[in-house]
């Protein structure tokens, strides 16, 4: 397929597509992750850890400030995916045009990274790893199944800071025509429902649409919890010293720590440049009981 666009400079179009990604697959941001500009093998096992919730004790003045060994769970994830995306310019499309497309390539790449890098995961969503669930048909999804799937969680001791729910674009679209919500937010400072359709927080959860949520053969539409029911763990293709005429860099975001690996290649033969951006990444369950799926009903 031919590009019609100027010289982009692939470091940058990686450096935007992190960002990019990021925003537009915020899942990544919501879950357990161990991520690292180091290199790795493929299959290599990454052993990283959650904490369990902790207690508070009485004080005793005969004891005093006794510490408690905290639970830091150890988790073993292997790198057993490895995903990329790229594209070529020639020297004719690059001498045709003068226009920057610096950010389209971002969107691109970023897009065709991040729904690679979700869809894997969402693999994970499933009874055999997480048994709680709450079923519920479109029409009856509302603020109050929220509330009551945060109920849940409580009855599960699990933390109420950080809760997070994904839904699919149909529950989604149900939470954002609830009544209830709609007059609870129409306020200044909450006009944002009604003018973007972004919704603020319902019931303490963070309440995303992800429209691309399989149903995983078990009609899966979404799920509820706190980041130490997944984990991810993410690392860049090992590579030899001597990489002949492909330059490879390393573009890291600085606030998650997330590292895509940039190859640069030009074939002077056929006069193209080719860019590949790509990056090395597995899963493993956390803490099983964190989670709630949202199924509907048969």
């Amino acid at each position: 397929m031919s590009n019609t666009n100027a010289t982009v400079n692939s470091a940058i179009i990686a450096q935007t597509a992190l960002n990019t990604l990021l925003a537009r697959f915020p899942l990544l941001g919501q879950i357990a992750t161990d991520f690292s500009a180091a290199s790795v093998k493929f299959n290599q096992d990454i052993v990283t850890h959650i904490v369990t919730p902790t207690v508070a004790r009485d004080f005793n003045p005969v004891t005093g400030y006794v510490p408690d060994d905290q639970a830091q769970v150890d988790v073993s994830v292997k790198i057993d995916k490895h995903a990329y995306a790229g594209y070529a310019i020639t020297d004719v499309e690059r001498s045709t045009s003068q226009i920057d497309l610096n950010q389209r390539y971002a969107d691109k790449v970023a897009y065709a990274l991040g729904r690679k890098v979700c869809d894997d995961m969402m693999a994970l969503i499933i009874n055999a790893n997480f048994t709680n669930k709450t079923d519920i048909a479109v029409a009856g999804f509302s603020r109050n199944t929220v509330v009551d799937i945060g109920t849940k969680l409580n009855k599960r001791f699990i933390p109420d800071m950080g809760r997070f729910m994904f839904v699919n674009s149909d529950y989604y679209n149900a939470l954002q025509k609830d009544e209830a919500l709609y007059k609870a937010y129409i306020t200044p400072a909450a006009s944002n429902v009604v003018v973007s359709g972004t919704l603020p927080d319902v019931n303490g959860f963070t309440v995303i649409e992800y429209a691309a949520l399989p149903e995983n053969g078990e009609r899966l539409v979404g799920f509820a919890g706190i980041r130490e029911g997944l984990i991810m763990a993410a690392r860049v293709p090992d590579v030899p010293a001597n990489t002949g005429d492909t330059v490879i860099r390393v573009v890291t975001d600085p606030r998650t720590g997330l590292s895509v690996q940039v190859r640069d290649r030009y074939d002077g033969r056929l006069g193209k440049q080719e860019v590949s951006f790509t990056l090395m990444y597995g899963f493993a369950t956390g803490s099983k009981p964190v989670l709630e799926r949202i199924t509907r009903p048969a």
